[in-house]
C-alpha cells in the first residue's frame, strides 16, 4: 500500500516542482491536488480521505472516479489564505475572530478536541 503511494506521489511532485519552477508557489503546502483515478489506485486514494493531502504534503487533496481513460492528476497553487501555525492554505483561516490568523484545524487542536486523524 505505502510503496504503490509513494510511486503515485511522483507526478504530484513533479508538478509541484514545475510551478515552483514557475514561482507560481513556494512550497508544496501552497499547492493543492485533484486527482482522477480508478481501480485499485483510486480505492487506495480515496481510502485515505482527508489524510491523503499529508500525505501528499499540500494543502487539499481531492479524489474523483475517472471517466473513461481521464486517468490523471492535476496541480494548482491554493487560491486560499496561509496559517499562521500549521502554513496549510485553507478557506477557514480567520474564521475564529478570536484566532484571526489561524486556521479551523490550529483552533481545534489548540483549543479544542483536536483534530481525528487516520492514516497520516
Amino acid at each position: 500500500k505505502w510503496a504503490r503511494l509513494r510511486e503515485l506521489r511522483g507526478p504530484v511532485r513533479k508538478s509541484i516542482e514545475d510551478l515552483r519552477a514557475a514561482g507560481k508557489v513556494g512550497s508544496s503546502l501552497q499547492a493543492e491536488v485533484e486527482w482522477r483515478a480508478n481501480g485499485a489506485d483510486y480505492e487506495l486514494l480515496a481510502g485515505l480521505g482527508d489524510d491523503l493531502r499529508f500525505v501528499l504534503l499540500t494543502s487539499a487533496a481531492r479524489v474523483t472516479r475517472a471517466a473513461g481513460d481521464g486517468e490523471g492528476v492535476g496541480v494548482a497553487p491554493s487560491a486560499h489564505a496561509k496559517c499562521g501555525r500549521c502554513w496549510h492554505y485553507r478557506s477557514d483561516v480567520g474564521a475564529d475572530p478570536a484566532h484571526a490568523q489561524l486556521c479551523g484545524r490550529c483552533v481545534v487542536n489548540l483549543f479544542g478536541r483536536g483534530e481525528p486523524r487516520a492514516y497520516a
